[in-house]
């Protein structure tokens, strides 16, 4: 089922159930407080694994085990922030965020279907424009070899993935749309999920520009599903595709091992260069 981009949608009507809403400059400052106060968690929480990690010998592993302590220890103290946050304060179950159990499996592979099917096509684009070409790398970390630690990642990416659209489509976007209109909560949750990449590694503002249409694509998607499983599985499977399936730099990150090994050629104003696919002006 279809739902409206509009005022009715379910996703705007769960966060209506909360009795106040919190002005945009509220909204976008508790957002960088969920992202702040959870990654510090994280890095605290991380400190001790890392040590262990470095005594490994095992370049495959010890690249794996360290993306696994970024992605999981870096995003899951974010979930339980909001979680926290929603339960005490906001007085409103976790599901409000768009977690409902109705549809859920088919919603979620649907989401990862639609990221497989655009993703693919970037590749496509871009090796179709001779843009695209292999990469020799160590045989310890690419190809079928790593198949095993390549599926692990993938369940590290569920749950980054599942943050950011937690964070934006989930909590922010609908505040905002709830308290305004669904336009202004579509257009700060995606500038704002945006901005959040401007940290990154090799960034441009080409990358920021792309990032940001993203995040309407995946705003419009999440509420056309009055859900945000289809969202998350998209998202998530975006990033294991780019980075730890071909290869390529996920918003300027190196990710690891991956079974293929492709990397972009041509002018980086083109082709995103360092900061991977996500700054391809093909995307425009």
């Amino acid at each position: 089922m279809n739902y409206p981009i509009s005022a009715s949608n379910p996703l705007l009507q769960l966060t209506k159930s909360k009795k106040r809403l919190p002005h945009l400059v509220i909204a976008i400052l508790l957002v960088m407080a969920f992202l702040i106060v959870g990654q510090l968690i994280g890095v605290f929480t991380a400190m001790p694994l890392e040590a262990v990690i470095k005594k490994g010998t095992d370049i495959t592993w010890k690249s794996t085990e360290n993306l696994l302590v970024m992605l999981f220890l870096g995003n899951i103290p974010v979930i339980l922030s909001i979680y926290l946050w929603m339960r005490f304060y906001e007085k409103r179950s976790f599901r409000n965020l768009g977690f409902q159990t109705q549809k859920a499996v088919p919603n979620y592979f649907l989401g990862i279907f639609i990221g497989i099917i655009l993703f693919c096509s970037v590749v496509g684009l871009l090796s179709a424009f001779n843009y695209m070409t292999w990469e020799t790398g160590s045989p310890a970390m690419q190809g079928m070899t790593v198949l095993l630690p390549t599926i692990l990642i993938l369940l590290g990416f569920v749950i980054q993935g599942a943050t950011e659209e937690i964070l934006c489509r989930g909590w922010l976007m609908p505040m905002v749309g709830a308290r305004y209109n669904v336009w202004t909560g579509i257009l700060v949750s995606a500038s704002l999920f945006g901005l959040l990449h401007g940290l990154n590694d090799n960034v441009t503002i080409l990358s920021i520009i792309n990032i940001i249409v993203v995040g309407v694509f995946f705003s419009l998607f999440a509420l056309r599903q009055g859900s945000l499983w289809g969202a998350c599985g998209l998202h998530s499977i975006w990033n294991w595709l780019q980075g730890n399936f071909f290869g390529l730099q996920v918003s300027g990150t190196e990710t690891g091992p991956t079974i293929l090994n492709l990397k972009e050629i041509g002018p980086d104003w083109l082709t995103g260069g360092a900061f991977g696919p996500e700054g391809v002006l093909l995307l425009q």
